[in-house]
């Protein structure tokens, strides 16, 4: 990192994510400022940081700021990080990149227009371990990889039903837009793939709008009274050029073991990544990689590896690698604008699929 970095960085949106967010800007040196709608939030904020809050992002962006951090609802990404660049300052934003494929691309558009670095936070490419793999395929480990079997399913983990994450006006969907998105941002990872060819798909809502919901724990306030018109489970089969072929299942809810893991079928070695509630901080985290052969020397036989690494801290990486864009006036090569909107291009086609 650019240890001579010291940026003035507004944070737009105060809650749990925004908080986080500050205080990792604060752990690497840089100036933090708010900005939220909500007094309570302004004042949670202003006791951790200071005092250089503002109620409206028109009025954080008068401040003379270098960089700025989105973390607000999925409707309020767009009219956020557009007036941002267009007022000069660097964005950030928390995934997804919009709320619409109509509002992504509206997003793509300005940062090209402004030439201003536009980020945005799929953090699952900063694990090791995803690294890692990366790096295996990329050395042609694998040969052709033909098929890839990937889910991210919680057995409870609706985050607050009648929250903004299950209204489809202000998220845009539901367990897909929510954290199948990195399922899919993972896929083009690993795959260099930017779109697919065909895609067949199913969204379910069978857990969000039940009285009888049982859960152990729930992110936000459960209200089941409030708005629920998203999915809560999808079901997706994708085939990109090259006949490679991915499945993908993704859910807030099922009645199963909670996992996020992917399964690399190549024609020369096979690989399982397991990540399972990685994105969650407070978790209990279990990240894994092994790697599987067969082989004829000697006599025929199997080749299993245990990947060892250092497990490390994504979020606060891709905040580095922000931060270090912003200092250097260098747009990062990872998790850019086109490949956010590449993953809406994806997502969009799935819900316009049912």
């Amino acid at each position: 990192m650019n240890t001579n970095a010291c940026l003035d960085i507004g944070v737009v949106g105060l809650g749990t994510h925004g908080l986080h967010r500050a205080e990792i800007l604060r752990e690497f040196g840089q100036r933090v400022y708010g900005s939220d709608a909500s007094p309570d939030a302004r004042q949670d904020f202003e006791r951790r940081f200071g005092d250089d809050h503002f109620e409206t992002p028109t009025a954080l962006f008068e401040q003379d700021l270098d960089a700025v951090v989105i973390t607000t609802p999925n409707k309020f990404h767009a009219p956020v990080a557009t007036e941002a660049m267009e007022r000069g300052v660097d964005v950030f934003i928390e995934k997804p990149l919009a709320n619409t494929l109509k509002n992504a691309q509206r997003i793509a558009t300005v940062a090209d227009e402004t030439d201003r670095i536009c980020m945005v936070g799929y953090q699952s490419r900063f694990l090791n371990v995803c690294k890692i793999l990366k790096w295996y395929i990329d050395q042609d480990y694998f040969g052709t990889i033909r098929h890839v079997q990937s889910a991210y399913m919680r057995r409870r983990g609706v985050p607050g039903r009648g929250s903004w994450y299950t209204s489809k006006e202000i998220s845009g969907g539901g367990a897909l837009i929510d954290i199948g998105i990195h399922v899919i941002d993972l896929l083009l990872y690993f795959l260099d793939e930017s779109g697919v060819d065909d895609i067949m798909s199913t969204t379910r809502s069978d857990f969000g709008s039940r009285e009888s919901y049982a859960y152990l724990d729930m992110w936000g306030e459960d209200d089941d009274t409030q708005m629920f018109d998203v999915e809560d489970s999808v079901s997706a089969f994708l085939e990109f050029e090259g006949d490679t072929t991915a499945a993908v299942e993704v859910a807030w809810a099922v009645n199963a073991e909670s996992t996020h893991t992917y399964h690399i079928h190549g024609t020369e070695a096979g690989a399982r990544l397991d990540i399972t509630d990685v994105l969650n901080a407070t978790a209990d985290v279990h990240q894994s990689l092994q790697l599987f052969e067969a082989r004829a020397g000697g006599t025929d036989h199997y080749l299993d590896s245990s990947v060892t690494t250092n497990r490390n801290d994504p979020y606060k990486e891709q905040i580095e690698t922000f931060i270090d864009a912003v200092a250097t006036d260098e747009p990062p090569s990872i998790n850019t604008v086109e490949q956010a909107l590449a993953v809406q291009r994806i997502v969009e086609r799935i819900y316009n699929d049912n």
